[in-house]
């Protein structure tokens, strides 16, 4: 049973801000929520390699953590922690719930004790808390309070029970290839046209929060399927995740904008050479990579398996992609010419908004709806990753990995 209370481990706490209004739990509609979506979603996805690295007795300098670790039952001001759902380089994240009546649970993303003495880092926490209180929209979740007790700075967000766009693609492929699946989700269990059509949905929302973020003149730059939940208490929720890497385009230096963070399988090739790059456009190639992957289970480069991780972004950056049809037999055409023009090589060449991609899904949405189109999809052949296929989808830890720990 969890302590209701840990008193020798109380500290007075001191606040950085307040934003205005309570602290958000369970359900939100504005802000931005500024940790890797998979530590907030227990049992459903694995944090990514950057977060896995960590968990290390020693901080960045190589000196051993000053602080005890924090243990459910402690307490971050008026927060007391319940559970650890996550960990990583960054830090860990606790399910936590307030004091007084009237509030539920809240999610606290921790930084290391050891990062606080690093500048850069700081910074970044500082930029991300900050950024997260000012976005507001649909599909976003709100960073509702911060503060630092005794050398733990920590940030608030809405704590939601769902699974990532991440843990549905890879529970549907390991049941389309009839290996078990474990907490399995709606999605996982549809027929073909059943979850196209809900996909899509769920694409052009992710779609639509994205365009709302760009017209606030901030880029995410780390869009991908693991930053994307998905409520499950609520089937059509969808939100954007995970901004730490994101950046306010009317103030980034030139050097922030070539910094090279990012997880090299959604990168725009651009990015991956460090070149100058329209962040906006990378977004949606991103956003394109993501609507591939989700709709034919494999992602649109293969990957030969003696690549290691540190030669990854210079494959990817001339690699050329695979068109939906290769991987999916019967796949619509519009469609897929929405995808390659998501992720064509040339920037210029790409949609010019978000907003744009998310017309265009919902279009071909309501177009897949009617009863006729949906028995020819469900005539194709369902996708079951074999060969090179399969080692796209189990490409793991560092296929999912940052190219920049600490982004400037």
């Amino acid at each position: 049973m969890i302590p209701l209370t840990n008193p020798d481990r109380r500290r007075p706490v001191t606040r950085w801000s307040r934003f205005r209004g309570p602290t958000v739990a369970g359900r939100a509609s504005g802000g931005g929520l500024l940790v890797e979506p998979s530590t907030l979603v227990r049992g459903h996805d694995e944090p990514a390699a950057e977060m896995r690295s960590a968990g290390r007795s020693r901080g960045r300098w190589g000196r051993p953590e000053s602080r005890p670790p924090l243990v459910p039952g402690d307490r971050l001001g008026e927060y007391r922690l319940l559970e650890r759902l996550g960990h990583g380089g960054q830090g860990d994240v606790y399910k936590a719930i307030r004091g007084g009546a009237g509030y539920g649970l809240v999610a606290l993303k921790v930084l290391r004790p050891s990062l606080a003495r690093d500048p850069a880092r700081m910074a970044q926490f500082h930029r991300e808390a900050e950024r997260g209180g000012r976005l507001a929209g649909p599909a976003l979740l709100p960073v509702s309070d911060r503060g630092i007790e005794n050398g733990y700075h920590f940030m608030v967000m809405p704590y939601i029970e769902g699974i990532t766009m991440r843990g549905v693609i890879r529970a549907r492929a390991a049941r389309l290839a009839g290996q078990p699946v474990e907490d399995s989700h709606r999605l996982v269990e549809l027929d073909e046209s059943r979850y196209v059509h809900a996909m899509l949905g769920i694409l052009a929302g992710a779609a639509e929060c994205l365009a709302r973020v760009h017209g606030q003149r901030v880029a995410h730059r780390d869009v991908k399927p693991a930053n994307i939940l998905l409520d499950d208490g609520r089937p059509e929720a969808v939100y954007l995740c995970d901004f730490g890497l994101g950046r306010d385009l009317e103030v980034a230096t030139l050097q922030q904008m070539r910094d090279g963070a990012g997880t090299p399988m959604y990168m725009a090739p651009e990015r991956l050479l460090r070149a100058p790059a329209d962040e906006i456009r990378c977004d949606i190639y991103s956003l394109g990579v993501t609507i591939f992957e989700a709709l034919t289970l494999c992602r649109p480069f293969r990957v030969p398996e003696h690549i290691t991780l540190a030669a990854l972004p210079a494959f990817l950056a001339v690699a050329r992609p695979r068109r939906p049809g290769e991987v999916r037999p019967g796949f619509p055409d519009d469609l897929e010419a929405v995808i390659l023009a998501a992720i064509d090589r040339d920037p210029a060449r790409r949609p010019e908004s978000a907003g744009w991609l998310a017309t265009e899904l919902r279009r071909i949405e309501a177009r897949l709806s009617s009863p006729g189109t949906r028995a020819l999809i469900d005539k194709g052949h369902p996708i079951v990753p074999r060969g090179p296929h399969a080692a796209i989808l189990t490409w793991g830890a560092e296929g999912e990995s940052t190219c920049a720990s600490h982004p400037a």
